[in-house]
C-alpha cells in the first residue's frame, strides 16, 4: 500500500460516519419532508465531491509519472544515437583522434545519468576495445570489425534498454560506479 491510501481510506471513513451520524440527526429531528431531502441531497454531493478529488488527484498524478517516463525516455533515445552517431564518424574516417576520445568520455560520462547496468557493462567492454586501437595510428579493416562487433553487443542493450525488455532489477550503485570508471580507465590512453 502506499503511504497515501491510509490516510486516504481514514478520511473516507470518517466522511462516510460523519454523514451517517448527520443523516440520523436530522431524521430522528426532522418533521418536515423537505429538510430530510435537503440533507440527504447535502450529503450526496459532499460525497460525490470527494470522492471526484481523489480521483482526480491519482489520475494526476498518474499522468504526471507518464509524463516524466516519455521525457526519461527521449533522453535516452538521445543519448544513445549521439553516441551511435559519433562512433559512425570516427569509423568512417578510420582514425581516432583526440578529440573522438574527449567525446567519447563526455558520452561516457551521460551514459552514467540514463543507462542501465547492462549498457553500461557493455560500453566499458566497448570503451576497452576503443581504447586499444586508439593507441593506433590507423584503423584497418579488422579493427573496424571488431568494434563493431562490440558496438551491436551494445546495441542489444541500448535497444533492450530503451524497449525495457530486459529482466527489471535494481542496478547496483557500486556497479554502475565501478563500469564508468573502467571506461574511463580503458579512455585514457595518454
Amino acid at each position: 500500500m502506499r503511504k497515501t491510501t491510509i490516510p486516504l481510506i481514514i478520511s473516507i471513513g470518517l466522511a462516510a460516519g460523519f454523514a451517517y451520524l448527520l443523516f440520523r440527526t436530522v431524521l430522528q429531528q426532522s418533521k418536515h419532508p423537505i429538510t430530510f431531502e435537503l440533507f440527504a441531497a447535502l450529503i450526496g454531493v459532499s460525497i460525490t465531491i470527494l470522492l471526484t478529488s481523489i480521483l482526480l488527484k491519482r489520475q494526476t498524478g498518474a499522468e504526471l509519472r507518464k509524463e516524466e517516463n516519455v521525457m526519461f525516455l527521449d533522453l535516452k533515445m538521445r543519448t544513445y544515437t549521439e553516441l551511435i552517431d559519433q562512433l559512425q564518424d570516427i569509423i568512417s574516417k578510420k582514425k581516432i583522434l583526440e578529440e573522438d576520445m574527449i567525446e567519447i568520455r563526455l558520452l561516457n560520462q551521460k551514459l552514467t545519468f540514463i543507462g542501465s547496468e547492462e549498457v553500461l557493462i557493455a560500453f566499458n567492454s566497448f570503451s576497452r576495445l576503443f581504447a586499444t586501437l586508439a593507441l593506433q595510428d590507423s584503423i584497418d579493416n579488422d579493427d573496424v570489425d571488431s568494434l563493431l562487433l562490440e558496438l551491436s553487443e551494445l546495441s542489444v542493450h541500448i535497444r533492450n534498454d530503451l524497449m525495457q525488455t530486459a529482466p527489471r532489477k535494481m542496478d547496483s550503485e557500486e556497479k554502475i560506479r565501478q563500469a564508468v570508471k573502467r571506461s574511463n580507465e580503458n579512455l585514457d590512453i595518454e
